[in-house]
């Protein structure tokens, strides 16, 4: 659909009317419905967009920081670059939307759907996704820090390439994702479901996998060091040089 041109004026006036409408219960005023309009570039940083209808919207290079996108629906959004520091991007719908080069440090993404998200060469820097769901997301090249993952759906994501470092990644789902050619330190992956993901060349330091299930997983060329792999559950793990580690 061909993205729809809005003035700044028009943009304030929608985000006037739609707090109205959020502080009377939705008995004054009016949802926001800015789907698939143009806010490229625009600066809304502090904006209440909670549950706004923002599907298939651009926000390319848009200044969302310490925004509330609470409970919107940003399906098939734009937000390529975008800032998003320090956003609340709660309970949200973002299936398929493209986060490519945003920054999302300290953003909140809990419990939100980013199913088959793209999210390429995203930072990430003390953001939090506990519960959330990426399944099929493309993290290829992201970098993540100190970030919080517990419990969030990751299965057959593409993370490839990443940097991983002092993350939270406790009771994870990340079964047939691809790990290769990441650095991982200081991550927490106890209980994880990691079976039948790839970690081929990878570089793993002082990672915590704890109870892991580690079945079908391989690490073929992967320099792994300063682990722990205590009560994990294994079944012919590859291993670097080709060895295996079975677990009956």
């Amino acid at each position: 659909m061909k993205r729809q041109k809005i003035s700044r004026e028009e943009v304030k006036a929608v985000l006037a009317n739609h707090l109205k409408w959020l502080k009377t219960g939705g008995e004054h005023g009016e949802r926001a419905d800015l789907s698939h309009c143009d806010l490229s570039h625009y600066n809304l940083q502090q904006a209440n967009l909670e549950r706004a209808h923002l599907k298939g919207t651009y926000f390319y290079r848009t200044n969302l920081r310490t925004a509330n996108l609470k409970g919107a629906n940003l399906n098939g959004a734009f937000m390529m670059k975008a800032d998003l520091q320090w956003t609340i991007v709660f309970n949200t719908e973002l299936k398929e939307t493209c986060l490519d080069g945003a920054s999302l440090h300290y953003a909140n993404f809990s419990g939100s759907d980013l199913t088959r998200a793209s999210m390429q060469n995203i930072f990430l820097h003390n953001a939090y996704f506990s519960k959330a769901t990426l399944t099929s997301a493309d993290l290829r090249g992201a970098n993540f820090r100190f970030t919080e993952m517990n419990f969030a759906k990751l299965n057959g994501t593409n993370l490839s390439g990443a940097v991983i470092a002092a993350t939270k990644m406790v009771g994870a789902d990340l079964s047939d994702s691809d790990l290769s050619n990441t650095e991982i330190t200081m991550t927490n992956f106890e209980k994880a479901n990691l079976n039948n993901s790839k970690f081929l060349n990878a570089y793993l330091l002082k990672n915590n996998f704890h109870g892991a299930d580690l079945r079908g997983t391989d690490f073929n060329g992967t320099n792994v060091e300063s682990f722990d792999f205590s009560d994990v559950r294994l079944s012919k793990l590859e291993m670097r040089d080709g060895e295996k580690l079975t677990q009956q």
